[in-house]
């Protein structure tokens, strides 16, 4: 089941702008709509929802961050193969991935994955094409969750 966007949506247009499939349409100060046949139950809509708006595959409300908390992807140079693969780098639709190199990866002919953060959605692509476990999007999608957020300033573990 796709993402969907609930009456209470107030056209604000960030996720539009956020969506890396175009997925989400809608005039601004209209109600928005997500098309279930493109929607790839990433998130990353969910996360700059001012009014939270948005639910997520399982019907969950999708908590709303601040920028600087938005989901991003994370490379592990260990465990990146570089040049010969680039799955991340040809899948990200907003270029946010590059070959470079890193001070672990220094000496390494052809580099390892590097992450430009301005242009990252944590949309999880990267992470879906990566065989070697070399990218993961922080955080993980449990805790984009408003109910898990919830839980956790009670002090009450999510899902629990």
């Amino acid at each position: 089941m796709a993402y969907t966007i609930i009456e209470t949506c107030i056209g604000c247009t960030a996720c539009t702008k956020r969506c890396p499939t175009d997925a989400i349409s809608g005039e601004r100060n209209v109600l928005h709509v997500i098309d279930p046949n493109l929607c790839i139950d990433c998130g990353a809509c969910g996360v700059v929802c001012p009014p939270e708006s948005i639910l997520d595959e399982v019907g969950d409300v999708s908590r709303t961050f601040a920028r600087k908390e938005w989901p991003k992807a994370v490379v592990i140079d260990d465990n990146c193969i570089g040049s010969g693969c680039e799955l991340c780098i040809q899948i990200c639709p907003f270029d946010a991935l590059e070959l470079g190199d890193t001070e672990k990866s220094v000496g390494d002919f052809f580099g390892v994955a590097v992450l430009n953060e301005k242009k990252c959605t944590g949309c999880r692509l990267c992470e879906d094409a990566c065989g070697w476990s070399a990218i993961y999007i922080d955080p993980p999608r449990e805790i984009l969750k408003k109910d898990a957020w919830e839980l956790a300033a009670v002090g009450e573990p999510a899902g629990g």
